[in-house]
């Protein structure tokens, strides 16, 4: 079940550039469903599924790494900084992870309450009590919390790092429902640090052209606080990407747009036509995913961006509905049989 993947793929550290545990869990779900599968210098996990005929190519890419802080100075108390965006007014009294090279190391994000009494910024640090010495500048840092169910039916998860770990779960799922023989090569992707600018999928496209890429990713569900972008409701949270455009105020993330192809969009909503699925037809401005560096980098290249809305973005309870998940799975494959008669 894509839950139980799920469950169990939020728990294992991933942040950008240090995807290796997730990649490595992800290689054992996908390889006996594929004929290769490596992982490349900067950290993707590529498994491929010959096809047929093997001219052309179809590549379905969801991304491994989580938002993620990094450590910069150690004292009698850890300094950190944020990688990709997080909302520092969420991490006061929050768990972290520090992955050192010794051992992972517990902490407790900490704030002087006479700041917030002042009303000036918040100066944050981590605690990790009498380990300093374990700390060294450059440590990656995560959020140190165990996922919850917010149903009795485990369909509604609250988690760090769904954001793209649902898409991870979905690949597994994909792998295993792979045709036999497909026409086309099928490319799984496990892309690394799309959270700091896609380098991952970039990377990707300097080793295979693929002929069709489709990205799936998560997107701004309906949540509590109004907000032009609530783009999908909870519990149909399924959304095809038609236009995105980004010209952010965080440096990180470079500014561009995607057009992702008509026809592309076209064959995935006939898909889900035929599984009896609803897919959202959606646009969005202020957001990034692995898809924009896919039309910048080649626009030859066929994309899409098959999103599953969430909850609370890039914070340490990112909630979802894992039947999105189940929806996104029975697209995609339905995608992949269909794919033997698209000639372009």
């Amino acid at each position: 079940m894509i839950s139980d993947v799920l469950y169990e793929l939020v728990q294992i550290p991933g942040p950008s550039g240090y995807e290796g545990r997730v990649a490595a869990r992800l290689k054992e779900l996908i390889q006996p469903y594929v004929d290769d599968v490596r992982s490349d210098k900067i950290g993707n996990l590529i498994a491929r599924k010959k096809g047929t005929e093997g001219k052309r190519s179809l590549a379905i890419v969801a991304h491994m790494d989580e938002v993620s802080m990094v450590v910069v100075k150690v004292d009698d108390f850890v300094w950190f900084d944020k990688v990709g965006y997080i909302d520092l007014h969420s991490l006061p009294s929050m768990p972290v992870l520090i992955l050192t090279a010794e051992r992972d190391v517990p902490g407790v994000i900490s704030a002087s309450s006479a700041h917030f009494e002042k009303g000036g910024d918040t100066k944050l640090w981590i605690d990790v009590g009498n380990r300093q010495k374990l700390v060294t500048p450059g440590d990656p840092i995560i959020f140190n919390l165990k996922p919850h169910w917010l149903d009795d039916d485990k369909t509604i998860l609250a988690s760090h790092a769904i954001d793209d770990r649902i898409g991870c779960a979905v690949l597994a799922e994909v792998a295993r429902q792979l045709p036999k023989r497909p026409r086309h090569d099928i490319y799984l992707v496990g892309s690394a640090q799309e959270e700091i600018g896609s380098f991952g999928v970039k990377h990707f496209l300097r080793q295979v052209t693929p002929t069709w890429l489709i990205v799936t990713d998560t997107c701004f569900a309906h949540d509590a606080v109004p907000d032009t972008k609530k783009l999908l409701p909870l519990d149909n949270a399924l959304g095809l990407m038609r236009f995105s455009f980004v010209q952010p105020k965080d440096s990180c993330y470079p500014g561009m747009v995607n057009f992702p192809s008509p026809k592309l969009n076209h064959r995935l909503l006939d898909a889900a036509k035929k599984r009896n699925i609803p897919l959202n037809v959606c646009a969005l401005t202020g957001a990034f995913s692995d898809a924009n560096i896919v039309y910048v980098d080649n626009p030859e290249i066929e994309n899409s961006h098959l999103m599953m809305g969430r909850r609370y973005s890039h914070s340490p309870h990112e909630v979802i509905d894992v039947n999105t998940g189940e929806r996104a799975v029975n697209v995609l494959c339905q995608a992949i049989a269909d794919s033997d008669k698209w000639e372009d």
